[in-house]
């Protein structure tokens, strides 16, 4: 073996929802590894640990090899901590992954002197070659090495995707501090998104549309299943993209007998490719939470970010999950080209008009590799420069990073602060719908839970979440 021991680092997170739930992504590259017969460990700072935390780790199980998955927001930092491993453990040697990585490719390696290797979209096989040592660097495709005196970056270019799903491993969280997060585990069956998002990366991510098959899907699920995890959440960007594996997945958990599910998609499912039937079938199995990415609320700007939905087929399935039953969540970006203000009146329209569970409305942000980020660069619309905002700013924030003709700063900073006070109305009315029969204490609680602070406690604050997490399955077993 090249490399015997991999330490894994998840660098603590300034998003809202950090530490909540363990890295997917790190729990299959683990896995990986532990097929290959490679030894890993794993810290995640985002549970309280600091950078003598860390030291620690590194002195007791002493990797040859660590691993961090960087994203864009805030990469900064990730470089930050790398440097400070790199300065106290000069002989180990330090390898990057992730959206960031991929999308920016021999450019993260230029930046960040400390990276000795860099591993571009799916790393499972690229990060087993490299540690197993039997290839040349030269034959591994999807890797960053540095070459030569001059330590010069070399890619040797884009691999083939995995096509058989089925034959990775899914994640076991074996070193992982599983019970320390909430108690709903997470789940890929698929990978990978066929559309044109303007404003999405993940298309440059993971272009090529793969699915798992029904039965290893919920092999996944009974594994969890039988440790007695009750609450699953599948958070691939297309799980309903073929509605016949939907139905097939549904048709698996019900032979197997599995009761008492809270399945959620809150990731964001599509609109044009659900139907009444399915969402029914889905209920029937224990679906009961999702979220649809409308992002407009017009067919003129649906058009204009490439959807590729109509408002009509959007309305419908909202239409359907919240006659249904289904507590529906609406995902909206804001800001995007030529959009008005009376766009963005006709999202607020959409989420006034339906029940909702709850509706966000994201501060849309560039991100490099992206035609949102090419369209604001060539019409120098930028606010905020992008190494500016990308280390400052995410799409939870008001603040504009680009402004347009149709929404210059001023307004769009307004704008957010209406938006959020729509979205505070949609939860108060969402928690009065859910425990009316108290009646007016669920008119003082709902104005309690729909609050800044409590929003706030929600997400930075891992008890709060907890009891809120139980609370919401509690509420969905008994409301079936």
């Amino acid at each position: 073996m090249k490399y015997e021991k991999v330490l894994f680092i998840i660098p603590r997170s300034d998003a809202d929802w950090r530490g909540v739930r363990p890295h997917l992504s790190l729990g299959y590259l683990a896995e990986a590894l532990v097929d290959a017969g490679i030894q890993y460990d794993i810290i995640d700072m985002n549970l309280g640990y600091r950078f003598k935390n860390l030291r620690e780790k590194i002195d007791e199980f002493r990797p040859d090899l660590i691993g961090i998955s960087v994203i864009s927001l805030r990469y900064l930092k990730f470089y930050q901590l790398l440097s400070q491993i790199k300065k106290l453990y000069p002989d180990v040697d330090l390898i990057v992954g992730g959206p960031h990585v991929t999308i920016l490719k021999e450019k993260v390696l230029e930046d960040c002197t400390s990276i000795d290797y860099g591993v571009t979209f799916e790393g499972e096989v690229p990060l087993v070659d490299l540690c197993k040592g039997e290839k040349q660097l030269n034959e591994i495709k999807n890797l960053l090495y540095r070459d030569g005196d001059n330590h010069s970056v070399v890619y040797t270019g884009n691999g083939e995707p995995i096509w058989d799903l089925d034959g990775l491993s899914f994640p076991k969280y074996e070193k992982f501090e599983f019970k320390r997060y909430v108690p709903e585990v997470t789940i890929y069956s698929s990978r990978g998104c066929p559309h044109q998002c303007i404003f999405c990366p993940n298309r440059l991510i993971s272009p090529h549309y793969r699915t798992r098959s029904a039965a290893h899907v919920v092999d996944e699920m009974e594994y969890w299943y039988k440790r007695g995890y009750r609450q699953f959440n599948f958070d691939d960007d297309n799980f309903n993209f073929i509605k016949e594996r939907v139905h097939e997945i549904c048709d698996e958990i019900e032979k197997r007998d599995m009761k008492s599910l809270f399945l959620r998609c809150a990731n964001g499912i599509r609109a044009d490719k659900i139907d009444r039937d399915m969402l029914k079938r889905m209920k029937e199995v224990g679906f009961r939470y999702i979220a649809f990415g409308a992002d407009a609320g017009n067919n003129r700007m649906l058009e204009i970010v490439k959807k590729g939905e109509t408002i009509e087929e959007i309305e419908s399935a909202v239409k359907n999950a919240t006659e249904l039953g289904y507590d529906v969540k609406l995902l909206f970006v804001v800001g995007t080209p030529y959009e008005t203000r009376q766009d963005v009146e006709d999202k607020v329209t959409l989420a006034r008009k339906y029940p909702l569970n709850d509706v966000h409305f994201y501060n849309t942000i560039p991100y490099p590799g992206t035609e949102l980020f090419d369209w604001v660069t060539e019409n120098n619309y930028f606010l905020i420069k992008p190494e500016v905002y990308l280390n400052d700013i995410s799409c939870c924030d008001s603040s504009p990073v680009f402004e347009t003709p149709e929404l210059p700063a001023a307004e769009r900073i307004k704008l957010h602060i209406y938006l959020q006070k729509i979205r505070r109305d949609i939860h108060r009315k969402a928690f009065r719908r859910m425990y009316n029969k108290f009646g007016i204490l669920s008119d003082i609680s709902s104005y309690i839970f729909a609050s800044e602070m409590f929003v706030e406690m929600f997400y930075k604050n891992f008890l709060v979440r907890r009891f809120i997490e139980w609370l919401r399955y509690k509420r969905a077993i008994t409301s079936k």
